[in-house]
């Protein structure tokens, strides 16, 4: 995901470009994301602001029942990018900030891949869920309640209760 912005850095501030942004990145953890939207390249006095909306569907494993679900979320992008060399004259500029992610490479190349990386692992949820109603796994036997009822909870009576599960059973015919 580069952009040759060479141009762009030799127009005057304000100048904008919109560009479309599809495809797919490596997270942390061996998760995958594909990203889809559009970014929107604003001109600045020192280099280029990078504001955009993107849809990202992100490959996740749910919190209570282990499964493998495709998570889906909005990310808000914001960052602003600044050149190493002068557009110009080719000269090595001395303001570059100290983040290697924000800046625009000596051949006026930005490469968004980092960026969007790292927005995407920002987005993703601390304990994420495949459905609001996930019942999880049994703690005794491991069956996924979701798709299958385990008959662990209904062996384990108290005996000292069970003179009260009688009549309850009763009370049921």
């Amino acid at each position: 995901m580069q952009y040759n912005v060479a141009q762009l850095l030799k127009e005057s501030t304000g100048a904008t470009r919109t560009v479309p942004v599809e495809g797919a990145l490596e997270l942390a953890g061996g998760a995958a994301a594909a990203y889809l939207g559009r970014l929107e390249l604003l001109r600045t006095h020192q280099g280029l602001l990078v504001r955009g909306m993107l849809e990202v569907s992100i490959g996740l494993n749910c919190s209570r029942c282990l499964g493998d679900f495709a998570g889906q979320c909005l990310l808000d992008v914001e960052e602003e990018f600044f050149p190493e060399v002068d557009v110009n004259t080719g000269r090595r500029l001395a303001h570059v900030p100290d983040t290697e992610d924000a800046t625009i490479d000596s051949n006026h190349v930005l490469d968004m891949a980092e960026v969007l990386r790292q927005y995407a692992i920002a987005a993703q949820p601390i304990k994420p869920l495949c459905g609001e109603g996930c019942q999880g796994l049994c703690q005794e036997c491991g069956v996924d309640l979701n798709s299958e009822t385990c008959m662990c909870g209904k062996t384990d009576i108290d005996p000292r209760w069970g003179a009260l599960v009688a009549l309850l059973d009763q009370s049921k015919d």
